[in-house]
């Protein structure tokens, strides 16, 4: 009997630790894979048999808590176990995340004082040391992790995330990734580990990385919070920044970053009491939360509460007096509102507070460069990466300004131009000609005085243009006002044919006399609607053509109302909406120009200038509420939409059948327009031509506007064409390119016509129209050269010939001599004898150019 009981205490002795430990695991696994209920109660009754409790069970405990936002509950579930370093460090790390930074840090310094090598203690307070303004005590704490892992004394996945995190700090950057490495390898789901390694990708703006490690973090765990927020500040796309900050929120309704997340969505949409109601959410859960109170500080500058800005600015600087970071957020908040003088003076201020910030001197050099000022831009990039050699941004924009070596500075009256050395000739006088021409429109109408010359910088690289205006390449974008800077794009970066460059300049050169006359403080709806306004203004063809889209969302109530209108452009809930936006907003502010005068527009602009936001804007400027004026805009769009009822019957949906245009057998059928196209098309197909020009013609007459592949009028210059019918061709391109903001080969072709029926001002005006979107073609501006010189426009031919060597002619020798013969006829004859020696240089038995040259030199004519 007794050999049997001390087998069975024996056996007990045995099976107990091997059953606590299977308790551990199970707590633990619960808490990585998120199951934090169930890891809660498997770690109290586990902490319940455990008096001491000194182990990082207690930390993992209070874990559990921190990532559902349960922070009152963990400090209470704390208060049944000692005050051992464990429990005095998951305290602090609650304390923290509720803003209580005194009362984290007494923690903090408590916990390390029972125990010194508890390394998530020491990083964490070197955090809040960081957070608070006393980095030489955080780089000291830093520096004591990194050297210890450097001295191989970690060992877990728990300790080499924290060395990563603290080598990171220590700029160490590799060793931080080796770390994270080696981490993975032994614990692959350590979800806090995934976390920060992903954070480590996002800072090093490596997105994608980042994006593929937060991938493998939420397949591992889909409820730990702080990954869908970092998701949201690796993304570019403002609609999936709401939608991963609305996911930490599901995740864990007390998450202050992911309130943060949308109330800068909030201020970027301009609904900046809802921006406020979200800030004043994040300081509910968090008052010491840096992020928060930049954004609140941002509310009140950009109303013009300065008291409040002042107190909120103190309130920053009181938590942490080398507080750059809460600059760094107004300065790039100001950009997102095109305050772009702002936020300079924020990016200078950042610097002031913390002389040792990289990112400070990174945002205020992005900013000097916004402005024009790249020399002094220039410096603060430099040294920003002297520090930071990994930001990505300020690399690609020092050797984006590097590559300026190889551009040109023009000049004319009223602008200074940078162009590439290799379309210097060919588009550098024409984009200052077109800009006059914009100026000499705008500036009668708009009230605003330029300081200087007016700034454009045209790329002929995307990724270069992309780089300038936000670091990055493949941004999309064509072009790019900052006030009096402008920046596109030329067609040599675009797929041909695709790109009118000459729309695209009046489009920014609007936004510079807008921003100059709002003071920099017009909403975005305001400006893209003016801008797309003013394109129609200039050319009608240039009316972005997009009236059957905007009649059928229209119809599904899918136009959103005009205090919502900036969301269309930040966050599509629909394919095509930024662009239907754009449309829309032109739309409203052409109404608005119609039913009150183009003054009223000038006078919501001023309105902007004196600090009021749109809707106290347009009251002043129409006697109208933004309500009023939205509804009368519906009613006159029903009205619309009633007209046209015929052709929308049975036409494409684009938000359900695809894109509009396409002769889709299902869709045919239902719609008199596409079944009056398809059949003209197949009757083309089969050469009957008179059928053709029939069908097409019924196509045209049901909707004339549309321009899309497979317009009747396409159809119609094939018919015509194919019939040598020119003067029915004539017709026809011409009703075209009334309406077509492309057509290059169009404009060509019909200038050429009007140059065979003897008709020159026409083709000139053909011809000249094809180079805004074909600027390339040497055989147009041969034909231009020898028109403007019949017309006596000899200034225009030196140009076209000016032209025609930018384009690296196989034979330059007779290019120069064109180019000196142009000179000559202008009167330019040192320009003209330089010239004709250039083409004899190169062919010195060239007869003409010989002869050329005796010319000038004897002064003949």
């Amino acid at each position: 009997m007794l050999l049997f009981s001390l087998a069975l205490l024996l056996l007990l002795a045995i099976t107990t630790p091997v059953q606590a430990q299977e308790s551990a695991n199970e707590a633990y696994n619960a808490l990585q894979a998120g199951d934090y209920a169930n890891a809660i109660e498997r770690y109290k009754e586990r902490l319940a048999i455990d008096e001491n409790v000194a182990s990082m069970d207690v930390i993992h405990y209070a874990e559990a808590f921190q990532i559902t936002g349960a922070y009152e509950a963990g400090l209470d579930a704390l208060e049944a176990f000692p005050d051992n370093a464990y429990v005095l460090h998951a305290r602090g790390a609650l304390y923290e995340l509720m803003g209580a930074y005194q009362e984290a840090e007494a923690a903090y310094r408590a916990a390390a004082e029972q125990k010194q090598d508890l390394w998530r203690n020491l990083y964490l307070a070197a955090e809040l040391f960081t957070r608070t303004g006393r980095e030489s005590q955080a780089e000291e704490l830093f520096n004591y992790i990194y050297r210890n892992y450097k001295n191989n004394a970690f060992r877990t996945a728990e300790e080499l995330g924290v060395a990563a995190k603290a080598a990171a700090r220590m700029g160490e950057f590799r060793d931080a990734n080796d770390a994270f490495r080696t981490a993975h390898q032994l614990e692959p789901g350590h979800i806090r580990n995934l976390y920060w390694w992903g954070e480590l990708f996002r800072e090093k703006y490596n997105d994608a990385d980042a994006q593929r490690t937060f991938d493998e973090a939420i397949a591992a765990n889909p409820s730990y919070a702080p990954v869908y927020v970092g998701y949201a500040r690796s993304v570019r796309s403002f609609a999936k920044q709401e939608e991963f900050a609305r996911l930490a929120l599901e995740k864990n309704p007390n998450s202050a970053p992911a309130r943060n997340i949308l109330a800068g969505l909030s201020i970027l949409d301009g609904q900046l009491d809802q921006a406020e109601n979200f800030v004043d959410e994040a300081l509910a859960i968090n008052p010491s939360s840096m992020e928060a109170l930049a954004h609140l500080a941002t509310i009140h500058h950009l109303r013009g509460a300065q008291p409040a800005f002042d107190e909120v600015e103190a309130r920053a600087l009181a938590l942490n007096p080398r507080a750059s970071d809460f600059y760094t957020l107004l300065a790039a908040n100001c950009e997102l509102k095109f305050r772009y003088p702002d936020a300079v003076a924020f990016g200078e201020k950042a610097i002031r507070t913390n002389r040792r910030d990289p990112n400070a001197y990174a945002q205020l050099g992005t900013s000097l460069l916004r402005l024009g000022r790249s020399q002094e831009a220039r410096r603060y990039l430099d040294f920003s990466f002297e520090q930071d050699p990994f930001n990505l941004f300020v690399g690609n924009t020092l050797t984006l300004i590097d590559e300026y070596d190889d551009f040109a500075l023009l000049e004319s009256s009223h602008f200074r131009l940078l162009i590439h050395n290799t379309e210097r000739d060919v588009l550098g006088p024409a984009i200052l000609a077109e800009a006059e021409a914009a100026y000499a429109s705008l500036v009668p109408r708009y009230p605003y005085t330029f300081r200087e010359k007016i700034f454009i910088e045209a790329y002929n690289d995307a990724d270069d243009f992309a780089v300038r205006v936000a670091g990055v390449p493949h941004l999309g974008l064509l072009g790019v006002s900052f006030g009096d800077v402008v920046a596109i794009n030329t067609p040599r970066g675009q797929q041909p044919g695709s790109y009118n460059w000459a729309r695209t300049l009046w489009h920014e050169l609007v936004h510079t006399f807008s921003i100059g006359v709002s003071e920099f403080k017009l909403p975005r709806w305001f400006a893209e609607g003016l801008a797309v306004y003013e394109e129609h203004v200039a050319r009608p063809e240039w009316g972005r053509e997009m009236q059957l889209e905007f009649l059928m969302a229209f119809n599904e109530d899918k136009l959103l109302a005009l205090n919502q209108m900036d969301r269309g452009f930040t966050r599509p809930t629909y394919q095509g909406q930024i662009l239907m936006s754009y449309y829309h907003a032109s739309r409203v502010i052409g109404f608005i120009a119609d039913e009150y005068g183009f003054p009223a527009i000038v006078q919501v602009l001023q309105g902007f200038a004196a600090g009021k936001n749109d809707a106290a804007s347009v009251r002043d400027a129409t006697g109208q509420s933004l309500e009023a004026i939205d509804t009368a805009f519906r009613a006159q769009v029903q009205a619309e939409y009633t007209a046209l009822a015929p052709v929308l019957r049975g036409m494409p949906n684009p938000f359900e059948d695809g894109e509009p245009g396409v002769l889709d057998g299902a869709l045919v059928g239902r719609s008199d327009f596409l079944r009056a196209l398809q059949t003209g098309y197949e009757a083309l197909g089969a050469e009957q031509w008179d059928a053709a020009i029939a069908a097409f013609e019924e196509a045209r007459i049901l909707y004339p506007a549309y321009t899309d592949p497979g317009n009747p009028y396409s159809g119609l210059i094939a018919a015509y064409r194919a019939k040598e019918d020119n003067a029915k061709l004539t017709e026809v391109l011409e009703q075209f390119l009334a309406i077509s903001e492309h057509g290059a080969d169009e404009a060509k072709e019909l200038g050429m016509l009007f140059l065979a029926q003897g008709e020159p001002d026409k083709a000139t005006n053909y011809l000249e129209r094809s180079l805004q979107v074909a600027p390339y073609d040497r055989d147009v501006y041969t034909s231009l050269a020898s028109l403007y010189a019949d017309a006596g426009d000899l200034n225009k031919a030196v140009r076209s010939r000016q032209a025609i060597l930018g384009l690296n002619p196989v034979d330059r020798a007779a290019a120069y001599y064109e180019f000196a013969r142009a000179l000559q006829q202008a009167t330019r004859s040192d320009e003209a004898r330089r010239a004709v020696l250039q083409s004899l240089e190169l062919a010195p038995a060239y007869r003409d150019a010989q002869k050329l040259l005796l010319e000038i030199v004897d002064g003949a004519p």
